[in-house]
């Protein structure tokens, strides 16, 4: 399952992306690969694991993030994306929660704007 989210779609500056696999193999395990990746553009370091919780909240994307995960990404604190749009935020909620299930990782969902 992949979620990628850009500030552009032809020419994208800024953009993070959410990767799993469906079953993770033995030298998954061993490289420390058997874990859900996050790479957040420009340039930085991409990761595995330290995906701690996700929240979408209407049209904020939340992605909170272990302190071993922000050293490795080059960043403080998460990652937080403000969407242009709900277009296809049917897809993303499923698609989080299907990485969220799969990682054993907390989501909190509420993009309808009811609370």
């Amino acid at each position: 399952m992949v979620v990628g989210l850009a500030d552009s779609s032809t020419n994208p500056s800024r953009y993070v992306v959410l990767q799993n696999a469906k079953a993770y193999d033995d030298q998954d395990e061993e490289l420390g690969m058997a874990h859900a990746h996050i790479e957040v553009g420009g340039g930085l370091e991409p990761c595995y694991g330290g995906l701690v919780h996700i929240s979408l909240r209407r049209m904020e994307l939340e992605l909170s993030l272990s302190e071993s995960a922000q050293r490795k990404l080059g960043i403080t604190g998460g990652i937080a994306v403000t969407l242009k749009t709900l277009e296809n935020g049917s897809k993303l909620e499923a698609a989080l929660r299907k990485i969220c299930v799969a990682e054993g990782i907390p989501l909190d969902l509420n993009s309808s704007g009811r609370d």
